[in-house]
């Protein structure tokens, strides 16, 4: 085979890109929000974090890791998140039932978990992972599926988070809207409720405080067979501390830009376009 000097010029960039990849050991993915699956979680993985959502019951997130660290900011545990109602006795949603990638490509990948309670309430929610960005956004959908009326949320358990690990500290804020934030180490957690009428810290497990929730009651209606009713809010596990968690409050809501395909294993940033421009 013969080629040009262009041509020539091209395949020695080519080979360079890919003696480059096979040092670093570095995988570069079609998608930069990796999820995977295995029998006991579904597990998310950005650049910035890796969770873990719980299978068995109570579904939700059971670990996380951010920026590379080894120690969960979630102590595995029976539950940690979950959201729970009080009708009739207390009803948490259980198991994970089904799971499904909705959406992937352009920096995020979203992801639909479904499950019920012990009663009438069936759960579904969507969350949208970033790629750049330490925030997730939660959209979660209750149904009714008895024959009763039953109010969508109520109790202020809309989600509730109890975190499983000792902390350095965990707060409560009103403004700009409602929200929690724990931090331990360089490293903080987060529950974000634009829509929440409150949020509030509490005991769990012998700390104080080691829980944390939000309450959706001022969005909480009546919700015959078969009607269902959604909340917004957003989750985050991110670098920092209070500082940092209270800033991040006045971002959450706004919808990132795509980020770059980079794997969250290694962040190589010589991309195939540049090596095709010859940049």
């Amino acid at each position: 085979m013969v080629f040009d000097e262009k041509g020539e010029i091209f395949m020695r960039k080519l080979l360079l890109f890919s003696s480059i990849v096979l040092c670093l050991g570095i995988t570069l993915p079609l998608l930069a929000v990796d999820v995977d699956e295995d029998g006991s979680y579904v597990i998310v993985e950005t650049a910035l974090y890796k969770v873990s959502w719980k299978k068995a019951a109570q579904m939700g997130y059971m670990q996380a890791f951010v920026g590379g660290s080894q120690d969960s900011m979630i102590g595995v545990a029976d539950r940690a998140f979950y959201h729970s109602s009080d009708y009739g006795g207390w009803k948490d949603w259980g198991a994970l039932l089904n799971w499904e990638i909705v959406e992937e490509g352009g920096g995020k990948a979203v992801v639909k978990y479904e499950s019920r309670d012990a009663g009438q309430k069936e759960y579904t929610c969507v969350a949208t992972y970033y790629d750049s960005v330490p925030y997730i956004k939660h959209e979660v959908t209750v149904t009714n599926s008895g024959n009763a009326a039953v109010v969508s949320f109520a109790s202020d358990h809309e989600p509730q988070f109890e975190v499983n690990i000792d902390i350095d500290g965990m707060k409560s804020f009103t403004q700009p809207f409602p929200y929690v934030a724990y931090w331990v180490g360089d490293y903080f957690g987060a529950v974000y409720g634009p829509e929440a009428g409150s949020a509030s810290v509490g005991e769990w497990n012998g700390r104080n405080p080691g829980r944390m929730q939000l309450g959706h009651n001022n969005l909480g209606t009546n919700l015959d067979e078969g009607d269902s009713a959604t909340i917004t809010y957003y989750v985050a596990f991110g670098t920092g501390g209070e500082e940092e968690a209270t800033d991040l409050a006045n971002e959450v809501q706004k919808e990132p830009a795509p980020g770059q395909a980079v794997s969250p294993v290694g962040q190589l940033t010589i991309t195939w376009g540049r090596i095709r421009a010859g940049h």
